[in-house]
């Protein structure tokens, strides 16, 4: 019974290895553009008038910045 159990905790182990880092390498990837998407919206939703310019400067700050604070 107990080798069984230990079979199982290292199967589940590995398993839940590969999810964190396949989450984490999609965050790594997709963050900022995800980011950039959502202030896109919003600034349009809540600013209309705003110019437009604004989006791909925040997308080259997100850019930067992004790897910086979000450290694997």
């Amino acid at each position: 019974m107990s080798i069984l159990n230990f079979i199982l905790n290292i199967t589940l182990n590995l398993i839940k290895r590969f999810f964190v880092r396949m989450f984490k390498s999609l965050i790594s990837m997709y963050g900022p553009s995800v980011i950039t998407v959502i202030y896109a919206i919003a600034q349009i939703k809540l600013f209309p008038n705003l110019p437009l310019w604004f989006i791909p400067l925040f997308f080259l700050l997100v850019v930067y910045i992004f790897p910086f604070y979000v450290k694997w």
